[in-house]
């Protein structure tokens, strides 16, 4: 199986030196999940990750084995750049600058490695990419790298704020090792005359042992149609039970369990949602307007919704709560479709049919016997 982080792809520099004998690869990003206080740091963003060098050979194999394409692209630098980018890893490789705060977008193993390009071309690889906004946005970018795998989609969906929906530059789109790779490919930089010359000598793709693991997506999903098929149905099995609540004191239990757990889901992920905007460092977590749709408001209903179906207790509030609830959905679903607002209309077909199909089924009482508890 394919981790998560494995899908959005690894680059690492391959220093070969016929002189010397020289031949090691460097890569950034480097972790390990038995460090102290790992977990700790990755949910609240004072992530403590470093760069280190490696076999290159081994890492290639690994690579192969584990079904990731692979593609050798020799730069075509000058001594002297060669060499500035030599020295700039080594410097990259002492105890006081090896290990960095990492950001899975904006600091991460490519775009340190395209910045340590850039920095032996005295900045001349960034000069090739104009800062024009395209239109992939860090969050089209992660539901397209992660297409194949719906829960993956929906919590990055989910769990990504305003923020990750500004359209990026070519320049930012080089978090992706892939993306990076694709623009070194048509990049030119100047030679040690001035002339312009493109940056990839060659390139040669390493042949893999069987079918890639993962096959990359051309283009982002659109996730909505695919969310809302299930919204329908889960807003449907409350209308039914509902439906049939009016006779059969069994609906009534599955009305009041199901809705209890979609509250106490949606609740708990709208605590979760709160605290990674307030509390954590992750700025592309913050500003989520998520919040409106799954709010902490909803673990009320955990309680007052099979009080009210199941014992006619505190129907008032739990019909006004759910109400609310479903108006603050409606207000989530309206800013997701004005322009400029967050991309969040997956996440609306998710979960606001349930939240409407609540409201309406807890407008009047569901039973009208009082021996629905009954054995």
């Amino acid at each position: 199986n394919t981790e998560v982080f494995e899908r959005f792809g690894h680059n690492a520099l391959w220093f070969h030196d016929n002189r010397t004998g020289e031949d090691i690869a460097y890569h950034w990003g480097l972790f390990g999940f038995n460090e102290p206080g790992f977990i700790w740091r990755f949910l609240t963003g004072d992530t403590n990750y470093s760069m280190g060098p490696t076999n290159p050979l081994a890492l290639i194999e690994y690579e192969r084995r584990a079904g990731r394409p692979i593609t050798l692209s020799r730069l075509n630098l000058t001594p002297p750049q060669a060499q500035s980018l030599r020295d700039y890893v080594r410097w990259n490789e002492q105890p006081a600058n090896v290990h960095y705060r990492y950001d899975y977008f904006a600091d991460n193993c490519s775009t340190r490695l395209r910045d340590a390009i850039d920095h032996s071309l005295g900045g001349a690889l960034h000069r090739a990419f104009p800062d024009t906004a395209t239109s992939m946005s860090y969050r089209r970018e992660s539901v397209r790298l992660t297409d194949g795998d719906p829960p993956i989609q929906a919590g990055i969906d989910i769990a990504l704020g305003r923020p990750a929906d500004v359209p990026i530059t070519d320049w930012q789109s080089f978090f992706i090792p892939m993306r990076l790779r694709d623009g070194l490919r048509h990049a030119t930089i100047p030679d040690g005359t001035g002339a312009m010359v493109p940056i990839v000598a060659e390139e040669h793709a390493v042949p893999l042992y069987g079918p890639p693991n993962v096959v990359e997506r051309a283009q982002s999903p659109r996730l909505a149609p695919r969310f809302l098929l299930l919204g329908l149905l889960m807003a449907a099995l409350v209308v039914g039970l509902r439906i049939m609540a009016v006779s059969r004191r069994g609906a009534a239990w599955g009305l009041a369990l199901f809705g209890a757990a979609h509250s106490l889901l949606s609740g708990l992920i709208g605590v979760i949602l709160l605290l990674a905007w307030f509390a954590t460092r992750h700025q592309f977590w913050a500003r989520n307007e998520n919040v409106l749709l799954l709010t902490p408001l909803s673990l009320a209903l955990v309680i007052l919704i099979p009080a009210a179906v199941l014992r006619w207790r505190a129907e008032a509030p739990t019909r006004i709560l759910a109400a609310l609830i479903a108006g603050m959905g409606i207000v989530a679903g309206l800013l997701a479709v004005l322009p400029g607002g967050q991309e969040s209309r997956a996440v609306v077909a998710l979960i606001l049919p349930t939240h409407l199909a609540l409201a309406w089924a807890l407008k009047g009482r569901v039973v009208q016997r009082r021996d629905v508890g009954a054995a």
